[in-house]
This record gives C-alpha cells, sequence and structure tokens, in this order.
C-alpha cells in the first residue's frame, strides 16, 4: 500500500504492507514523524481499504475525527498530522471517483454496478463501509425503514436528514429536527446548505461522505440508497513492520 507523506511542501512516499501501523514521534512507531507525539494514530492498511484511528483529535478530509473513532480513509483524502505535515493513502484503482469506490466494496467475482449518481459513503459508526446511491431527487436518512438511506446508527433519528437534488445534479441538505442534530465538515447545520464533493456530514455517531464524480462508464441505478456493501516535523523515518511483528505496537 502506498502512503504519501507531505512535510513543508517535501513528499515521502512509503510502500508499507498490510496490517497495522502506528504513525507518530516515538521511536517504537512504526512509521515515525520526529516532533510528532508518540503513536498519534493508527493505521490498518489492507488490500482494498484502510483505516485511521487516532488518539487525539485530527482533520481527516473536511471534518474533525475524534479520538478513538475508527473511520474509513478514502483515496486521497489526507490526514493533517500537524500545521505543516499529512499524509494520504494513494488510489488503488485508476479512478478514485465513484466507480473507484464501488469497485473497492463489491466482492470478487460481484457484477460491476455502476452509476453517474451521488452517493453517501458511510466512513464512520454502524454502517461503515457502506456507499448509498442517491438517485431520487428527494433522499431521507435515518433509521426509519421509510428512509432511502436507513441507517443501524442507534444515535440517529428515524427521520434525520432531507436531500434534495437541484436541475446541475447538486444536492441541498437540511436537518428535520434530529435529537443530535448535525455537523457539515464539523460545523451546525443551522439551515439548508448546498454540498460540495468531499463534504462531511456527522449524523449520530456516523460520518457520512458526500461523492459527486461521474464514474468512466455508466449503467442504469437500480434502486434509491441502494447498499453496495466499505510541532514542525521532519520527514518519516523508513517504516519497520505491521504491529503484528511484536514491536510494541497495538493491533486491533
Amino acid at each position: 500500500m502506498h502512503v504519501r507523506f507531505e512535510a513543508r511542501g517535501v513528499a515521502s512516499e512509503l510502500d508499507l504492507q498490510p496490517g497495522t501501523w502506528t504513525v507518530g514521534g516515538a521511536e517504537d512507531d512504526g512509521v515515525r514523524f520526529p516532533g510528532l507525539p508518540p503513536r498519534l494514530l493508527e493505521l490498518e492498511l489492507g488490500p482494498s481499504r484502510s483505516w485511521v484511528r487516532c488518539t487525539r483529535p485530527l482533520r481527516v478530509g473536511r471534518a474533525v475525527l475524534e479520538p478513538g473513532v475508527r473511520r474509513w480513509l478514502l483515496p486521497e483524502e489526507p490526514v493533517r498530522l500537524s500545521r505543516s505535515a499529512q499524509l494520504r493513502i494513494a488510489a488503488v484503482t485508476e479512478a478514485s471517483g465513484t466507480l473507484a469506490l464501488v469497485r473497492s466494496l463489491l466482492q470478487p467475482g460481484t457484477p460491476l454496478v455502476c452509476s453517474a449518481a451521488a452517493a453517501l459513503v458511510c466512513v464512520a459508526g454502524a454502517d461503515a463501509g457502506t456507499l448509498f446511491f442517491l438517485a431520487g431527487e428527494a433522499t431521507e436518512v435515518g433509521r426509519s425503514p421509510v428512509c432511502a438511506v436507513q441507517l443501524g446508527d442507534a444515535a440517529v433519528s428515524r427521520r434525520h436528514l432531507h436531500l434534495m437534488r437541484d436541475a446541475a445534479g447538486t444536492h441541498r441538505v437540511r436537518d428535520l429536527g434530529s435529537r443530535n442534530r448535525t455537523r457539515c465538515n464539523g460545523r451546525w447545520l443551522r439551515s439548508g446548505r448546498l454540498l460540495a464533493n468531499g463534504d462531511v456530514l456527522a449524523v449520530g455517531r456516523s460520518l457520512l461522505h458526500y461523492r459527486r464524480e461521474a464514474p468512466e462508464t455508466s449503467a442504469p441505478m437500480e434502486t434509491e440508497g441502494r447498499r453496495v456493501s466499505a510541532s514542525e516535523t521532519a520527514p518519516p523515518a523508513p517504516p519497520a513492520a505491521p504491529s503484528d511483528a511484536g514491536d510494541g505496537r497495538r493491533s486491533s
């Protein structure tokens, strides 16, 4: 798995083996950045997906990830390690849009489902790793079976969010008076908001990543909401081995 580290405008690429790696400034961290706190975050690298969990709040993409939350890290999504350093997981396919996400979610041998529709990707929470296409003009998100995007998160209201698609294919989102309210890119959603590609909605204990990228080819959709399931720093020291090698790093 290719991991790109950027510090002070200088990029370094490492090819890490699948497994669980700690990233931080300690001597026993699998990938060490001098100046970072020890065990700042944990990377779980798999053949098609990568997950991240941090020990202090870090910005991942457009929203802050709280400590201890396991989050699916999408291709090329930045993880801010400090003011001057970040890391990204390189895309594992020729595209990093909706089609690439579908390919990474489908099991081997499963027919490829393509769509030019926008999608919500659940990257953290009870439904983490699930992709929901937004095919209709109006889509509701919540725990209720009547919602096109039904989540299993107990902290989500029965009818939590409403998304309306405009003529350009972009979605406007508004909260439906949910008890836990909603955040968009870390800020409270106080009124209707037009979503941009890459926006992150915090719904209950779940994080929904909004994707609006057309795939290379398109085919008819099946149903709306269809589940397809998934301080200053220096360049990093050379990697040692993933945590299952018994060198003191945690594994999940």
